[in-house]
């Protein structure tokens, strides 16, 4: 039962939960659908048919991750969009001071309290358009590579740094010393947004978790 297994390990990955508890989870919610599997393969249905209704009524596995990261962590996705801003912008910022360190360390390559305020800005709003695209589709379609965010984020900004690079090609001597990482900011900020959903469960998640367990012993 393949195809269950794999259901199962999409609807427990990334919660925040220990390791030896997600198992645990993971087992018990195994069983259930096996057991319901095996109920409506003594009503007729084959194996595929019966794994299909299981998953079908039990739910999309994206959807239910998402509404147990909620029950687990409340805001779990306001929270993560106003770190995910803070980390992009903050991110970006030391990518353009060790740039410009690198290329002219002799001035001084403190960056503007302006250009950072509106570099946050831009990112949020970037932040925001993409992920309401995201949630979008995952809601529209039950497409698992669309589901990834990886796949989802860092493709399209690593196309689109591609299309940009050829101006770097065609017009090389507009884009001298530093200048050519404005044409990956895209692609930049994109992996630096992926790395803070990442660390984001990794660090806040569960440590808040581990916390309230603690709090409660």
């Amino acid at each position: 039962m393949k195809n269950l297994d794999h259901y199962v390990k999409e609807i427990v990955s990334d919660l925040p939960m220990k390791d030896d508890e997600k198992e645990d989870f993971k087992e018990e919610l195994y069983s259930h659908l096996k057991e319901h599997v095996n109920e409506l393969m003594i009503k007729g249905y084959s194996e595929d048919e019966a794994i299909h209704q299981a998953i079908e009524s039990f739910g999309n596995d994206r959807k239910l991750n998402l509404e147990l990261k909620k029950a687990m962590f409340p805001l779990y996705k306001v929270i993560r969009y106003g770190w995910n801003v803070v980390f992009v912008t903050a991110f970006l910022c030391l990518v353009s001071y060790s740039a410009m360190e690198y290329y002219h360390p002799e001035f001084d390559n403190t960056l503007p309290l302006e250009s950072v305020v509106m570099g946050f800005f831009i990112v949020a709003f970037i932040a925001a358009a993409a992920e309401a695209i995201y949630e979008a589709i995952n809601q529209q379609f039950k497409s698992k590579r669309l589901s990834n965010p990886w796949l989802f984020f860092l493709v399209p900004s690593l196309v689109f740094g591609g299309i940009q690079s050829l101006s770097l090609f065609e017009n090389p001597e507009q884009y001298q010393d530093s200048l050519w990482l404005d044409l990956f900011v895209i692609p930049i900020g994109a992996f630096a947004h992926l790395i803070s959903r990442q660390l984001f469960t990794r660090i806040f998640v569960r440590n808040s978790r581990d916390f309230k367990e603690n709090k409660a012993s």
